[in-house]
């Protein structure tokens, strides 16, 4: 299961301070590197199994799927890289190495875990908070997109949070709709066409619509539509207009 490294998969304020804590510690001469940022819930489910219900191997973390800040992109896991190699070493002088990785963790307005030396997150957040969808202040697209998607995968198996305000999601139109005002469009995509969160292919894809099948049109932004799916004048999403066919 793949570890993803893509800084802009993490919340903006804890990018900028790991980014600085290890450029700081790598003038230093000490060689720590973001080994761990932004971790989706069934990789959170996988490291979860490991040492429990006789899958082999070390306990590597407390926290189920959801319960933990990297499901957030709030926290990010820096190990040292040495000689082409990561390393959890923190034997002998290399336990002061760590040591300073905290402190200067700490200095740069993150919060370390006692119980796992990798781990740098945000301070003072709730995870019963983030759940309800009270994220931190300050976010971008590109954080809010990757969690958007994580949050869309997991919704089928419950226990994902809200997605992030700075995305759309299902807005009513207005308090009085005018129904003359939606449009029947006939998916014209050979292959089905790709249902998105926002006007744009930087948003994440919510399902497939099925070719020839029916949509309502009911706004637009630039080359994309917003439709409704089911005729009750809520947005759904939107399509590229161009694989849309008035009918």
């Amino acid at each position: 299961m793949s570890v993803d490294r893509n800084m802009q998969h993490l919340h903006p304020t804890i990018r900028t301070r790991v980014a600085s804590v290890v450029s700081i510690l790598n003038k230093e001469g000490l060689p720590f590197k973001v080994f761990e940022g932004y971790r989706s819930p069934s990789r959170q489910a996988y490291l979860f199994s490991k040492g429990r219900n006789g899958v082999a191997g070390p306990i590597v973390t407390r926290a189920r799927p959801w319960q933990s800040m990297h499901q957030y992109g709030c926290a990010a896991d820096l190990v040292l890289r040495e000689n082409g190699r990561w390393s959890w070493d923190d034997s002998g002088q290399k336990r002061k190495w760590w040591k300073r990785m905290h402190k200067v963790a700490k200095a740069e307005g993150l919060e370390p875990l006692s119980w796992e030396m990798p781990h740098l997150q945000l301070p003072d957040l709730s995870l019963s908070e983030l759940r309800r969808g009270y994220y931190p202040e300050n976010a971008d697209e590109s954080w809010a997109n990757n969690l958007a998607s994580e949050i869309y995968r997991s919704q089928r198996d419950g226990g994902a949070p809200p997605v992030p305000s700075l995305l759309p999601d299902r807005p009513s139109l207005n308090d009085n709709p005018d129904e003359e005002q939606m449009v029947r469009s006939k998916v014209i995509a050979r292959t089905g066409l790709n249902l998105r969160a926002g006007p744009g292919v930087n948003f994440p894809t919510l399902s497939v619509l099925q070719p020839n099948s029916f949509v309502y049109v009911i706004g637009q932004e630039g080359d994309w539509s917003q439709v409704d799916l089911e005729g009750d004048n809520l947005a759904d999403g939107y399509c590229h207009s161009s694989y849309l066919r008035q009918v």
